[in-house]
Formats: C-alpha cells, structure tokens, sequence
C-alpha cells in the first residue's frame, strides 16, 4: 500500500509556514555566537519576561493537567481587557484559536487582504478552506469594495484582518471595520501588536455578534516560548469555542505566567515604552541613510522598502554579520525588509552594519 492512496491529495501543493528558527540553530549556521545575534526577525519582546513572570512559571504544578475550564486565566484575561470571562478563551497562542475557529466554521472559504500574516492561508487550506487574497491598496489600507464582492462570490463565512497589520505595521481603519462587519462572515481581527499602538476595536463586539478579537501574550508581555493566546467574543461564540478546543490546550507553566503579567503589566508597560521609543528611534536612523525607506507603524516593526539594490542581498549580509531581519519580495510586497524593534544596542549594531553596507 503505497501512502499518496491513504494521504490527503490536496496537501501536494501546501505552501507551508515559514517560521523562524531557533537562536542556537542560527548560531551554529552563521557562526557566530548566541549572544553575538542581533534578533530582528521575529517582532519578539527581546526584554523578555519580567522576573516575577518567570519564577511564576517556574513554580507551576507540572505534574498535573492544566483547567480544561481556564477559570482562573479567563478570568485574569478578563479583568485586564475590560469583558467579561464568559467572552474569553484562551489557546497555544493565537495560532490555536485561529484554526478553532476556522473548524468551528468549516468555510468554503476565506478572505485574507495581503500582505498579511501567512498562517491564516496556512490554517484555511489545511482545513480544505479556500483562501481568498484581496491585495490591499497602495498605502496598505483595505479594499473594502473587493472584499464585499469576494465574500458573496466565494461564500467566504470568515474574513481576517490584523490590527496593527503584519508586516505592514498599519492600524486598521475603524470605518473600513464596520463597512464589513455587516457581511454574512465571522470577522476576526488579529490584535497580536495592539500593545504597542492603535486602537482596540473590542467595544465592538457588543453590537456585532460576528466580530471576534484575537490577542496573544507572545509580543507585548515576551512569552512568545510559552504560547499563549486568547479571543474575545460574544459569550455565545465563546461558548461554542471552549466546546472545540483541545482540553489541555493551554499549558500550567504558560497559564501562570500569562496571569503573573497581568498581574506586573505596570512593570511591563516600561518595556513597551522602551520598545515604541526604539521603534521611532530606529526608523529615524535607518531612513536618514537615504535607501531604506520606513512605512508608518504602530506596531513593534518597521516595514522598510529596499532603494537601489536587492533586499534579499541586503538581508543576506545583515545575517553573516549576525543581525536578522526578515526579507519580503512577493507581489504584493516587493523589495522589503521588515525590522523588529529591539534594546537600544541592537539599534546601534544594525545600523552600523546598514552604514557599511552603504559603502
């Protein structure tokens, strides 16, 4: 019995995730040492955890399951999005409760305004989902009229918009939003950045039952190894949500850490702060070389489009000198560099490094 007769035949073709990987592969492929990497790829807290969050974590029940229920985390979660635990749920990180969502649905398929975060295709067409690419206009805004056309055409029953976006680093238009939200589709905006910058569209959620926000404590709180995430929905979707996800989805290590940092937040909004300052300061510095032209962001990104050579050689000779940043040339994105905001000596050794490369 040959395998290709019992596998799936339509997964022949899947374009899969790309995701980073980890710092001691990278190390060992660059040569250089960990602590020699200079980490702008990835949008990752680079302050990491505060301590209390660690020893939080550290101190958890190993040796027993986590609450199938999350009562304690929904109803931390709750307290610091201002709803109430009965609209939340958590997963491994919003990637869980991306593909929740889409089984909960089972679409025929899918609307994703590129360039977007490519684990919604991913997920969409793991579950037989098609998904539909409506390319954002020139500044990155929505083409609410081609989406509109999309969702009746292709029946799509799920629409994915990221707020800050990702790579782009725009805020979604709160216009654009509810010209939308009153589609036959389950809107799901993806707040993964909204620490950083924009508006929360949650309030939302009370006057439209098909509007579900997804957030994650990977960026804005650096848990980004432990995965953990959550929605924000009506109670009703929530409801159905917690009925299909795995049991034991999110883990007791990650549980106590994503409540210790709402717990210390305070703590941790200083290193948001840090993280936009850099962010500024970056952009500034970068874009004064003249070449590297910076997209508006309120994200902890920059979007940079290439000038006059290459990105892809621009990102090759960032990462042998042990600086990464992620490099984008797809046609709806072309010639680009995407740099996370990082401490400020990472600032300084990647642009020393753009200055050689300038001469």
């Amino acid at each position: 019995m040959s395998l290709r007769a019992i596998l799936r035949p339509d997964l022949d073709d899947l374009e899969e995730y790309v995701p980073v990987k980890p710092l001691d592969v990278l190390a060992a492929e660059i040569g250089v040492p960990v602590d020699r990497l200079v980490k702008l790829d990835a949008n990752e807290n680079l302050y990491g955890p505060r301590p209390a969050v660690r020893e939080a974590a550290a101190r958890a029940d190993f040796h027993i399951y986590p609450d199938p229920g999350q009562t304690r985390l929904r109803a931390a979660i709750a307290r610091y999005a201002g709803v109430d635990p009965a609209q939340v749920v958590a997963g491994s990180g919003a990637d869980d409760l991306i593909d929740v969502i889409i089984r909960l649905v089972a679409p025929p398929a899918v609307v994703v305004p590129t360039p977007a975060f490519g684990m919604y295709r991913f997920l969409a067409k793991i579950m037989r989902a098609r998904p539909v690419e409506i390319p954002r206009r020139p500044n990155f805004d929505l083409d609410v009229v081609a989406i509109r056309h999309a969702v009746a055409q292709h029946a799509a029953r799920i629409i994915f918009l990221t707020h800050p976006n990702n790579p782009t680093g725009n805020p979604l238009n709160r216009a654009e939003l509810e010209a939308l939200l009153d589609l036959p589709a389950l809107v799901v905006v993806d707040e993964a950045y909204i620490e950083f910058g924009g508006e929360t569209v949650v309030p939302l959620i009370d006057r439209h039952e098909n509007l579900v926000v997804l957030r994650t404590f990977s960026k804005w709180a650096g848990l980004a190894g432990l995965r953990v995430g959550y929605s924000i929905s009506s109670p009703e979707l929530a409801e159905r949500l917690m009925a299909l996800k795995q049991p034991y989805n999110v883990n007791v290590a990650a549980e106590a850490a994503a409540i210790a940092a709402i717990d210390h937040r305070a703590e941790i909004a200083e290193d948001i702060a840090a993280l936009v300052a850099e962010r500024d300061r970056m952009t500034r510095l970068v874009a004064a070389l003249g070449w590297l032209e910076p997209y508006p962001s309120v994200a902890n990104f920059v979007l940079f489009a290439v000038r006059g050579r290459p990105a892809r050689e621009v990102a090759d000779a960032l990462r042998r000198r042990g600086i990464l940043v992620r490099h984008y040339d797809r046609p709806d994105l072309q010639n680009c560099i995407r740099i996370s905001a990082g401490r400020p000596a990472d600032t300084d050794t990647l642009v020393a490094a753009l200055q050689e490369l300038q001469q």
